[in-house]
């Protein structure tokens, strides 16, 4: 997709600061590469995930999705509008609510698409949690786009060959927790979380917004030639933003997959889930020894956590 084509839509919005406009600049060849990977569809259902709506402009025009919403932390709640330079209107309804905890305002199943471009890496208390509703709320056969940085590439590389922080977003600290990230992932997790979460990846690659810096590039000619002592080394998907699209295949699979949910031996997390799995209808959803219901509730009325645990 053209970035010019997707400046001229996002950019020119009534009310935008100078700020907000050079964000939004510096923004646009990822923007671009995403929506690419998002199917058009004329009159369609979109959900935004952690988005104050600033790409509506593009999924209506572009892609042709009619109804649009958005949830994020900062957002105004309430039907929305962007009027842009030119006249146009954009509207679009905004929810406010914590995509890791809280669930979302809508019935199951009435999207046909679902975008969460740059969040995932920024949510700190149970990212499946977002995985786990984008399928809820998923027709059949649904869309999920995602992107995040990738913790594996070469740039990350290259700082950690000089012993700095690898991750792109390296402040530990923010004036809120998702003001920070939290945690990022390999291209691997990724595929592993959304298998976990009921999706088939169609297409995963990763990309750089702009061209790599020299010494990047070196550190990719030195990993070439490892590979060529240890095959499994791989040179591949060592761009700095993970481009994922996926289709909702069914249910979630594991709930709390290994990968980023550790196993303790005196904690469950079906306590954890209890009123998630309730809107699913009382599935589990996670490989767990606790199979009683009263157990499970007296997990969270905080008795002590080994009476938790069946033996």
């Amino acid at each position: 997709m053209d970035v010019r084509t997707v400046e001229k839509l996002i950019v020119p919005i009534k009310g935008y600061n100078a700020l907000k406009r050079r964000m939004l600049a510096k923004e646009l060849e990822r923007f671009a590469r995403s929506l690419e990977w998002i199917a058009p569809t004329p009159g369609g259902s979109l959900l935004d995930l952690g988005s104050s709506g600033e790409l509506a402009p593009a999924y209506r025009k572009l892609l042709g999705f009619e109804k649009i919403s958005c949830l994020d932390l900062v957002s105004e709640p309430g039907r929305q509008r962007l009027v842009h330079t030119d006249g146009s209107i954009f509207e679009f309804d905004a929810h406010r609510l914590g995509l890791d905890r809280e669930p979302y305002p809508f019935p199951d199943e009435c999207f046909d698409q679902v975008v969460a471009m740059e969040v995932i890496e920024h949510l700190g208390v149970d990212p499946m949690f977002m995985l786990a509703e984008a399928n809820r709320v998923l027709k059949p056969g649904g869309e999920l786009l995602l992107t995040t940085p990738n913790i594996t590439s070469l740039a990350s590389v290259y700082l950690q060959l000089w012993s700095r922080h690898p991750a792109v977003g390296r402040q530990a600290y923010g004036p809120g927790t998702t003001d920070r990230h939290n945690r990022e992932y390999t291209p691997d997790e990724i595929e592993t979380l959304l298998a976990a979460a009921g999706f088939e990846v169609g297409r995963l690659d990763t990309f750089d917004c702009s061209p790599p810096e020299a010494s990047v590039r070196r550190v990719g000619r030195l990993l070439s030639v490892l590979s060529l002592v240890k095959p499994q080394i791989d040179c591949r998907l060592r761009g700095r933003v993970i481009r994922c699209a996926s289709r909702k295949v069914g249910g979630i699979v594991e709930r709390f997959p290994e990968v980023i949910y550790p196993r303790y031996a005196d904690y469950d997390y079906a306590a954890y889930d209890r009123d998630l799995t309730k809107r699913f209808g009382g599935r589990r959803y996670w490989q767990s020894n606790v199979t009683d219901t009263e157990e499970v509730t007296a997990c969270t009325e905080n008795r002590p956590k080994t009476e938790c645990v069946s033996t």
